[in-house]
């Protein structure tokens, strides 16, 4: 029985109209570093990201070992391009259904949050969806960057089910990309796949994110 909700992040709760890493690269160009080579800087700038996914280091020295590399050293410049790193980052979008389907979940009583490999704080990300009005989806976030150890590693599917105090067989993850939905497979949840390539098998599948509904009633712990 499905007692509780685990979700990713970005591709499953919330998308982006253009990538924030372009966006980043492409301020940097036009206000600090002329002629800077941008698709090098956002290869770069994504390489230091994701050494920082299992926490090996932390966001700001990331974010300083890729100034570095791009040249910038003005602590006033490098604190500006800290600030819109975040600005870009959250500026997030629902997918259709998604906002209604959260709070009729949240009105049943399952217990929701997000397992993400992620550069940024579980607390950064909760404070996107709380400032949505969403704050329901994120009760429990376990961020890579925090916890230590990314998916599809199975201990941090295993960390959210602890702290949503269930075991891991009664929470369904929702994920989008199949080591993800592999990883919560090792770790005993049911799997859920919602806009993902054909052919990526899980337990169910979402066409539009308000199936997740159907799902919930007819496996679910529902709340009457």
């Amino acid at each position: 029985m499905i007692k509780a909700l685990a979700f990713d992040g970005n591709g499953v709760l919330y998308y982006r109209d253009s990538d924030f890493v372009d966006e980043l690269v492409d301020y940097i160009a036009a206000t600090l570093v002329p002629g800077l080579d941008r698709a090098g800087a956002a290869g770069d700038f994504r390489r230091w990201m994701n050494a920082s996914f299992d926490g090996g280091i932390g966001k700001g020295e990331a974010m300083e070992r890729f100034m570095d590399g791009i040249g910038v050293s003005d602590e006033a410049a490098r604190a500006g391009i800290a600030a819109k790193e975040l600005e870009f980052s959250r500026r997030i979008r629902l997918y259709p259904t998604e906002r209604e389907t959260l709070l009729a979940l949240e009105a049943w009583g399952i217990p929701m949050g997000m397992i993400t490999n992620s550069f940024q704080s579980a607390r950064e990300k909760a404070n996107w969806f709380q400032a949505m009005g969403l704050g329901c989806v994120v009760r429990e976030v376990v961020s890579s960057i925090d916890f230590g150890a990314a998916k599809p590693d199975p201990s941090i599917y295993l960390e959210f089910a602890r702290r949503a105090n269930v075991d891991p067989g009664e929470v369904a993850f929702v994920g989008h990309e199949d080591f993800e939905i592999r990883g919560a497979e090792k770790a005993g949840m049911r799997t859920v796949s919602f806009n993902c390539p054909e052919g990526i098998i899980a337990d169910f599948h979402l066409n539009v994110f308000e199936d997740l509904l159907a799902v919930v009633e007819r496996h679910g712990k529902v709340r009457s």
